[in-house]
């Protein structure tokens, strides 16, 4: 198998996935609008399922917008050999390979977390606070990017170095 047929076979799986999941998420979204169901009508009251419906309407929408950045971005990546540039910095600092895929999966981790931050900021800010489910502050919310990172690192790094 060359480089160039592996690297159309992951694209493919990227693309067919992407649809495949957006195909479910439209099924599911078609029954945002259903009345409650009737053996449901006891443990739910009118308003709070009305509101619920409405949530999953709203993240349903932004979760498009999220997941078709993310696919376009990787897409991406690949076509203008992203991901050998990212390669080619790692290798830059050391010869040692446990070192090399430490600092390659860094960056692509980083980098990953900078893009979606701006992502997760709007859902808890914008969207979780218009529904009244938002009870994280703004340094709360910084913090636990922080917490993240180190996590990321220590777990992470820890397991990619075995």
């Amino acid at each position: 198998m060359t480089p160039q047929t592996l690297f159309y076979i992951l694209i493919a799986i990227l693309v067919i996935n992407f649809i495949f999941v957006k195909i479910l998420d439209s099924l599911n979204a078609k029954h945002f609008n259903d009345e409650i169901p009737e053996n449901l009508k006891d443990v739910y009251e009118e308003e709070e399922y009305k509101k619920s419906q409405a949530y999953k309407k709203t993240n349903h929408r932004f979760g498009n917008i999220n997941s078709l950045f993310s696919i376009v971005l990787t897409l991406a990546f690949f076509f203008l050999d992203g991901f050998e540039i990212v390669d080619n910095i790692a290798r830059s600092y050391t010869d040692n390979n446990i070192l090399i895929a430490l600092i390659f999966f860094g960056i692509i981790m980083i980098g990953s977390d900078i893009l979606s931050t701006p992502f997760s900021y709007y859902r808890t800010f914008v969207i979780e606070e218009k529904f009244g489910f938002n009870k994280t502050t703004k340094k709360t919310f910084i913090v636990d990017k922080i917490k993240g990172v180190f996590m990321t690192a220590i777990l992470g790094g820890g397991i990619l170095s075995l």
